[in-house]
């Protein structure tokens, strides 16, 4: 595919997951490795991603993840629930199949950063700008890479509700952040993602100031 295409076609993999075919660790290690070629604040790279295969430890995660998902919807799934014209029904079944499903995907990857700036006071907003933005634009790269092998994946944060249970269940080391959880498989045969809907730039960009004209 084209680079165009590439981007404007890398979309959220949830239910498009083939959970009975493993993935293969040298691609794996490949999309990591282009991953980890994106920009990160000065270029410290400070990474350190866990990778996780093992099957009783998917679980371990995926039991968090449910009952940290459980906790936001009052204790129930509720799709199914939801008259079929309720807006974003289509979204929130797809994220109750990775609920239900997350101990089937192959593999579970965190990325992890260590955060090398001294604090002073009043730098939250720099200080979480610099910290998440040397975590995510690698993240998506390895999405990225991952699209153009032919697996799937999507940004996750809700086990984060269990940050140090999944530090001590991992052995990360407190001086690291946990960014996310991506759940990685290969794409289902035959699946074939399509540009995803986007509000037109003149409802977004505004030019010089907020209330600015549009590009």
């Amino acid at each position: 595919m084209d680079i165009d295409q590439l981007l404007t076609t890398t979309r959220s993999a949830r239910k498009s997951l083939d959970l009975d075919t493993a993935v293969d660790r040298r691609d794996v290690a490949e999309c990591l490795r282009i991953g980890m070629h994106a920009a990160n604040g000065s270029n410290q790279q400070s990474w350190r991603w866990v990778a996780v295969f093992d099957e009783e430890i998917r679980a371990q995660l995926a039991e968090l993840y449910r009952d940290a998902y459980l906790q936001r919807v009052g204790g129930q799934l509720i799709a199914d629930l939801l008259p079929p014209e309720t807006p974003g029904k289509k979204i929130m079944s797809s994220t109750e199949w990775l609920v239900e499903n997350m101990a089937k995907v192959p593999l579970l990857v965190i990325p992890c950063y260590e955060p090398y700036l001294p604090r002073v006071d009043g730098d939250e907003s720099f200080y979480q700008a610099t910290l998440y933005g040397s975590i995510f634009p690698a993240v998506w790269n390895f999405a990225l890479a991952l699209h153009t092998r032919g697996y799937g994946t999507c940004v996750t944060t809700l086990h984060l509700t269990y940050e140090a249970t999944v530090r001590d269940l991992l052995g990360i080391p407190e001086s690291y952040v946990q960014g996310c959880l991506l759940p990685v498989g290969r794409l289902r045969p035959g699946v074939r993602f399509r540009p995803a809907e986007r509000r037109p730039i003149a409802e977004v960009v505004a030019v010089d100031t907020w209330e600015g004209t549009s590009l």
